[in-house]
């Protein structure tokens, strides 16, 4: 397998993933298929960790339309603010539940 190739799979993989996260569908067992993928090919030295998070952050964004740090930014101030302002039926609901 080239570089190419590995890394395009790379990518289906992480839309794939996001794809399913945003339609609230579970991910367990594509996101382990993935991590095992991904560091196979660190192993055969056909990418590095910094070329997969770039791809995996390009990824997020065409799926969300945000850049994945915006999406834990965006989930702390959420909960800062309920904090603050003692919304505390925020918590009421499953962490799981509250992602967006």
């Amino acid at each position: 397998m080239d570089k190419q190739v590995f890394m395009q799979q790379a990518k289906n993989q992480f839309l794939q993933i996001f794809q399913k996260s945003k339609a609230s569908q579970p991910v367990t067992v594509e996101k382990h298929r993935t991590e095992g993928f991904l560091y196979a090919g660190e192993l055969l030295g056909l990418t590095d960790k910094n070329e997969l998070q770039q791809l995996m952050e390009q990824a997020h964004l065409e799926v969300f339309g945000y850049p994945l740090q915006d999406r834990s930014a965006g989930y702390q101030q959420q909960r800062k603010a309920a904090l603050s302002q003692g919304q505390f039926q925020y918590f009421d609901e499953p962490a799981i539940s509250r992602r967006s």
